[in-house]
């Protein structure tokens, strides 16, 4: 079963490149920003979009992401909005790869294989669940699999080696990698400590490594990607959209902007 992004893992690779992959919170500005966003950072050049759902305990994200939770469940937004939204951006034309991040809740309230198969039939390619720790991954796996998603695991600088080497043989697309301990936001440096990790994940891991948490630059998209596939931006983006009065023309601007550290 063919899978964008997969295919788009395998091609950077085969190529030796290395891509970004912007994080955008589904109906921040509401869901027509959202879509106009999202086509935004498909024609900009994104490798894939990560597409979160706004959640009420998101437990893993920083100030900024819980903010803009914050904001676009205030103006209405949800699981089935966000999914239809995704369909719209499909339906108009959309390519990149959508890994749609969220947390357990809302995705098992109406059982996680059924949910999975709406992610798959909007359009969605990867399903990214921080609360659903690997050890009890089977039930994502197995969603993903019915449907053909990719299921989003999870390494930090603490993992042992045998559980990164576990987490990038059960996940697909890519392995997320965090590049440091904490939630997101807050800067990573990308020093010898932080370079040795992602080294010695990108050689336990079957699967091609995204790093995230705190890349907000094309230094820092340049440091990130000497040792990962995927350099992932969240809190900068959003922080960008949210203050500008044109977010889809931030957000092509900014992308481009960060692409320049691929160079």
């Amino acid at each position: 079963m063919s899978n964008r992004l997969v295919d788009k893992m395998n091609a950077l690779r085969s190529d030796n490149r290395s891509g970004v992959a912007p994080y955008v919170t589904a109906g921040d500005g509401g869901m027509e920003t959202t879509l106009s966003v999202l086509h935004a950072l498909d024609q900009a050049g994104a490798s894939c979009i990560e597409l979160g759902i706004p959640f009420s305990d998101p437990i893993a994200d920083g100030p900024v992401l819980q903010a803009a939770s914050e904001r676009a469940l205030a103006s209405g937004a949800s699981l089935n909005s966000a999914l239809a939204m995704l369909s719209r951006f499909r339906t108009e034309g959309g390519q990149a790869p959508i890994a749609v991040m969220s947390y357990a809740n809302p995705l098992v309230r109406n059982g996680l294989s059924e949910t999975a198969q709406r992610v798959a039939d909007s359009g969605g390619d990867a399903l990214i669940v921080p609360d659903i720790p690997l050890e009890e991954g089977a039930m994502l796996e197995e969603a993903c699999a019915l449907c053909g998603l990719c299921p989003v695991f999870f390494a930090a600088p603490t993992s042992s080696d045998e559980r990164i080497q576990e987490a990038g043989a059960r996940t697909r697309g890519f392995l997320y990698v965090v590049g440091r301990v904490g939630v997101t936001g807050a800067g990573t440096t990308f020093g010898e400590e932080t370079q040795s990790f992602l080294n010695r994940a990108q050689k336990l891991s079957q699967a091609p490594i995204a790093v995230g948490f705190g890349i907000s630059s094309p230094e820092s998209v340049r440091a990130a990607v000497q040792n990962a596939d995927l350099a992932i931006v969240g809190t900068a983006l959003v922080q960008r959209l949210h203050e500008s009065n044109k977010p889809a023309i931030e957000a092509d601007s900014f992308l481009r902007e960060l692409l320049q550290g691929l160079n």
